[in-house]
């Protein structure tokens, strides 16, 4: 199963969380998963120290790239760490964004992809963050993956994924829940996401714990 999974903001510095998301990888089965992510709140520790703020949302991002690949190796999952800048993997002319397929589709079987969202700009010449739910969007289109997983807010499981009520009322509140627990650069989601606890990601290629949101 080939999917994209994406880290945001708030959950990139909560070290349960992160440990979660690893020790789930490891659980998986056949599958080839796109770890996206871009900053987090490092970079405010960087801007704290002297650091512009461009320079440390680059800083950042790069920084957390090489985490995440040493916090999945921890757990005994093989992934390679990239910025989309690099080998000019992801660029962006005026409003297109042209991605290299085949760099991406090219790397050894079990092996996932922790790719950042620092992309090229040609227009700029210069390295830019991008959207993570554009480019997730964008990935998904031209790779193929009509699975997208993003994580609640907080990450419980009480009311995300409790067992499905047949009550008209009952749904409509549900997806109210799940409107809330969007986190919010990720709002509107991307097309075909998923939101998922970390154990029901574990559970991969099995997507039936998680709930589908592309509606939303």
């Amino acid at each position: 199963m080939k999917y994209i999974a994406i880290i945001d903001y708030q959950h990139l510095d909560h070290s349960l969380f992160m440990k979660s998301f690893s020790e789930a990888m490891s659980r998986q089965i056949g599958c080839s998963g796109i770890i996206l992510h871009g900053d987090s709140d490092y970079t405010e520790r960087l801007i704290q120290t002297g650091t512009m703020r461009g320079d440390a949302v680059i800083r950042s991002t790069r920084d957390l790239n090489h985490r995440i690949v040493a916090l999945l190796a921890d757990s005994g999952v093989s992934g390679i760490g990239v910025n989309g800048y690099q080998k000019k993997i992801i660029q962006k002319s005026g409003e297109k964004l042209r991605i290299d397929n085949n760099w991406i589709e090219e790397r050894p079987a079990g092996t996932h992809l922790v790719l950042s969202n620092l992309i090229w700009d040609n227009h700029a010449h210069k390295i830019a963050p991008f959207p993570l739910r554009t480019l997730a969007d964008a990935l998904s289109e031209q790779l193929n993956r009509d699975t997208v997983i993003i994580f609640p807010v907080d990450d419980s499981e009480d009311v995300l994924f409790a067992k499905k009520k047949s009550k008209i009322h009952a749904l409509a509140e549900n997806e109210i829940n799940l409107q809330n627990k969007i986190p919010f650069e990720l709002i509107p989601p991307p097309k075909n996401s998923y939101m998922s606890s970390t154990t029901a990601f574990g559970n991969l290629p099995d997507t039936s714990g998680m709930h589908r949101i592309s509606n939303i």
